[in-house]
Formats: structure tokens, C-alpha cells, sequence
């Protein structure tokens, strides 16, 4: 199964079409808080129903507002929420079609009645978007929402993928190299060494401790959104290179090992760290961006195993060597080789 996260600007929707959308928006928001209020001081129960929730948006929009509130109250307990709220609505009451010249439309309920808008397909949404039209993938909820001047509304699309004619794309993340990867069956292999992001964790790590034992903390919280900044930068640039790798390959598939797998016999205590989720993130959502589906494999054992015969290897630093079959690899891309066979979960950002 294929997810794919799909984000359209509506096309020049009418003036009494976005007073009514943001009339919406602030009765969603309403109605969240009006439930959230509700729990706080004993009201009600969490079984609240539209009959209780007094406005004149339509019930399918009143029981999304509260199933969303029900999931804040639950993470947050007592919550304020802002001005602007996008509003949603389940799958089930909203639709995407075609008019006879071929413009994609997306209708759904607000207030006074159904609005069917054009949406604008560029070419990053135009394959999700024709498969769901067709009726050859499902649909998620649909949130409306305000940016600027602009509206715009998101929702998944989910659809079973045709996996002949892949070419699967094995990712090792680490510390030594903290890209490895493979092109399984085109020869093909990219290694990116893992010194710059210990070089500015090494760097930010001293600094914090210095300040610390000097008693600056307004200058040590700085030095750590210092170092966030920086990792985030050098994520986005390491998530671009594989993205581009990836891209030359027919059908690419990008697999990578769970994070709970990564290392754990590593003597590195910051291995299981944020940045490499932040990471991780990044790779799934641009690669959602380009087109190329992502899956989580499981990593047991994908660094001992040799990837030409599946035996147990011997590794010596970068080296792996194979008894059984006399293979001798990269220690690193016979992992990311090893991930790139292996069939996976299909993740999303």
C-alpha cells in the first residue's frame, strides 16, 4: 500500500466562497474549544454528540471538530487554540472529480451548502490525484485551511503499488557513515561520511559544558539552538543527495532500517539521538515530494549478515568479510545492501 500526503492551492475560489470558509474556520476552532472547555469543567462526558454543539457548521465538520478535540484534551489536557483552526472533513463527505474540460474539483460541505472548487494539480500531485479521480485509490479526511491570501486543502491518498520493475534503494544510517546506500541490482552505491555531524555535536557538546560550569545558561540554551540549526541544515542537504541518487533509478523504493534497530550494541550514546529521526523525516517526506514510496524494514542482524548469501560475517571496522562465501563488502553498504532486499512497512513524514 502506497501513502501519498497531497497539498493543492485552490484556483481563485469566489469572494463569498472564502468568507465562508473562514467563517468555518473559526466555528471549527469554536467547537473544539467548546468541547475542550466542556471536559475541563465537567460539562459534559467525552461522549458529546453534534446535538450538544450549537452553530450552523455541518455535522460531518462538528464530528471531526470534536474527535479532534477529543485527541488534543487527551495529549495536552486543558488547551487554548488560535485564530486560525483548518477544518476537516472525514472521507466519506467530501469529493474529488472532473468537470467535462478536465479541471480537478474538490467538493465538500461547510455552512450554507456544498462547495465544489477547482484545485490546482501541478506536477508533484498529478499521479495520486488521476489515480484517485479514476477510482483506483482511497481517500482520507480533507482539511481546508488559509495561508495569506491563499487557500488550500491536504489529504492522504492511499493505493496498492505495483512493485514489478522497482528498483529497491537499501539506506544504512550510523555513525562512521551516516548515509550508506545501495541501488540493489544496478551496482550502484553512495557513501556519506558521518564526520560533520560528529565534528558539530562534538563542538556544541564542549561548548554546553563549558558555559555550564560557568553558570551562563541563557548562553548554553543558545549554543543548543545553535547546534539544532546547524543538524537540521546538514539534514536537509544529506536528504536531498540520497532523494537525487534515488531519482536516477527506475521505479525507485526507498527502504530504510527502524530506528529502534540502529546500532544498539553502538558505544556512541548519541546514536539513538533526534537527528537521525529528524533525518529520517526528512528523506520520507521529500522522497513523498518526488514521487518515491518509502518503507521501514526491520534491522535485526542487517549488519552481520552477508548480503550475498545471507550468512553470518565477520566485520573488521569498514570491512566485511564472508566465509561462507568468500565475499568481502563494505561493511556499511553490505547493511544497506542487506536493507534493500529485505520488503518493508510503507512509512510517511
Amino acid at each position: 500500500m502506497v501513502t501519498v500526503a497531497v497539498t493543492a492551492k485552490f484556483h481563485n475560489p469566489s469572494l463569498s466562497r472564502r468568507k465562508e470558509w473562514q467563517r468555518a474556520s473559526r466555528l471549527y476552532r469554536d467547537t473544539k474549544q467548546f468541547c475542550i472547555d466542556g471536559w475541563e469543567n465537567g460539562d459534559f462526558d467525552k461522549s458529546v454528540t453534534t446535538a450538544s454543539i450549537d452553530n450552523d457548521l455541518y455535522s460531518a465538520i462538528q464530528n471531526q471538530a470534536i474527535r479532534e478535540a477529543k485527541s488534543d484534551h487527551n495529549k495536552d489536557g486543558e488547551v487554548r487554540y488560535r485564530e486560525s483552526q483548518p477544518f476537516a472533513i472525514n472521507n466519506q463527505n467530501w469529493e474529488i472529480d472532473t468537470t467535462e474540460n478536465g479541471t480537478v474539483v474538490v467538493g465538500f460541505p461547510c455552512v450554507s451548502q456544498w462547495w465544489y472548487t477547482p484545485i490546482e494539480v501541478y506536477a508533484d500531485i498529478a499521479d495520486p490525484v488521476d489515480r484517485l479521480v479514476e477510482g483506483d485509490a482511497d481517500k482520507t479526511r480533507l482539511q481546508v485551511y488559509r495561508r495569506g491570501d491563499d487557500w488550500y486543502c491536504t489529504f492522504n491518498v492511499n493505493y496498492d503499488a505495483d512493485t514489478s520493475g522497482e528498483t529497491p534503494i537499501g539506506v544504512d544510517i550510523g555513525e562512521r557513515h551516516i548515509l550508506a546506500v545501495t541501488a540493489y541490482g544496478e551496482d550502484e552505491s553512495m557513501l556519506v561520511s558521518g564526520g560533520e555531524a560528529k565534528y558539530i555535536r562534538r563542538k556544541y557538546r564542549s561548548l554546553r559544558d563549558s558555559l555550564s560550569e560557568a553558570g551562563a545558561l541563557r548562553a548554553r540554551n543558545r549554543v543548543g539552538d545553535k547546534e539544532q540549526r546547524r543538524i537540521k541544515d546538514l539534514n536537509h542537504k544529506l536528504s536531498r543527495r540520497l532523494i537525487t541518487f534515488a531519482d536516477q533509478f527506475e521505479n525507485p523504493v526507498i527502504r530504510m532500517e527502524d530506528l529502534e534497530g540502529i546500532r544498539e550494541n553502538s558505544s556512541w550514546s548519541g546514536v539513538h539521538s533526534w537527528h537521525y529521526h529528524q533525518l529520517q523525516q526528512f528523506i520520507t517526506y521529500k522522497a513523498e515530494r518526488a514521487g518515491i514510496r518509502v518503507e521501514k524494514v526491520d534491522a535485526y542482524h542487517t549488519s552481520q549478515r552477508c548480503s550475498e548469501c545471507g550468512s553470518m560475517g565477520t566485520r573488521d571496522g569498514d570491512h566485511f568479510s564472508c566465509s561462507e562465501c568468500g565475499r568481502g563488502r563494505h561493511a556499511d553498504l553490505n547493511a544497506s545492501e542487506n536493507i534493500a532486499q529485505r520488503e518493508g512497512e510503507p512509512c510517511t513524514a
